[in-house]
């Protein structure tokens, strides 16, 4: 059976002596493997359908229960990525999300589209780097249906409040300065609930909570729009996003390490 299809390398891999297995984000199918033999020779059509970041249509045909390329063409190679090392990391971090963001077989639409304009903000510098990070990863949150409640404080409701905001990571809600003093929680990194799950809380403001919703609501064309008043702030949504996904989606990511290694 042959099929064509346009998807996203997000991961490549040597495969034999010269074929090279690819992983693939679709609309149609989500998460695949396709086979791309001899596309390790520079001489192979296929050579230019095999690299990371690349946004092609890749025609296939199906033998021994696996997808194999037998041709296609670049979209868009996303080719400037490799001229800016924190760019490069940072899309290598956004890929590798995406990749636990979608199955095998399952539709994938959003996911290919928000992780399409992600690289493409990166690549063309649209905004600084941490903003990106921030607005995928409140995304992937949203995609994954574990997004905490922002909106306002989980026990007094109040929005605003002078002494500031915990990000209640493991609960997924926003508990106020106040609040958080006069039920005992103590230190930022409670030991352990009733449940035996650490508590970990991370300082926000007003403003992360505002974004975060802006993101979680906003069309994936716009997940980019929003600003924080200072540096401040920035760097606390972008330590509050960062905590939350990794420990609701359980994982480390090699790419996040080195991304945290070479950022300004």
């Amino acid at each position: 059976m042959k099929e064509s299809f346009d998807g996203l390398v997000i991961r490549e891999s040597s495969y034999g002596d010269s074929d090279v297995l690819l992983t693939v984000l679709t609309s149609e199918h989500g998460k695949i493997t396709l086979t791309a033999k001899g596309a390790r020779s520079q001489k192979s059509k296929l050579s230019s359908l095999r690299r990371l970041f690349t946004y092609a249509n890749f025609e296939c045909y199906e033998k021994y229960g696996k997808r194999w390329i037998s041709g296609g063409s670049v979209n868009e190679s996303f080719f400037g990525l490799g001229s800016d090392i924190v760019g490069f990391a940072l899309a290598s971090y956004i890929i590798q999300l995406a990749s636990e963001l979608s199955g095998e077989e399952v539709r994938a639409e959003s996911v290919l589209r928000v992780t399409l304009n992600t690289l493409y903000a990166i690549e063309k510098k649209l905004k600084p780097h941490a903003l990106i990070k921030c607005a995928y990863e409140i995304f992937a949150a949203e995609e994954s249906g574990i997004t905490p409640d922002t909106s306002a404080c989980a026990y007094c409701g109040c929005t605003e409040n002078g002494k500031g905001f915990w990000l209640d990571v493991m609960n997924g809600r926003v508990v106020c300065a106040e609040c958080h003093t006069k039920n005992g929680a103590g230190a930022a990194i409670a030991p352990t609930d009733s449940f035996m799950t650490q508590n970990i809380l991370v300082p926000i403001d007003e403003g992360c909570m505002a974004a975060w919703q802006y993101v979680s609501r906003a069309d994936p064309k716009r997940i980019f729009a929003f600003s924080l008043t200072s540096s401040e702030s920035m760097a606390m949504l972008a330590r509050a996003t960062e905590t939350y996904i990794v420990n609701h989606l359980e994982k480390s990511f090699e790419a996040l390490e080195f991304y945290n290694g070479v950022k300004e």
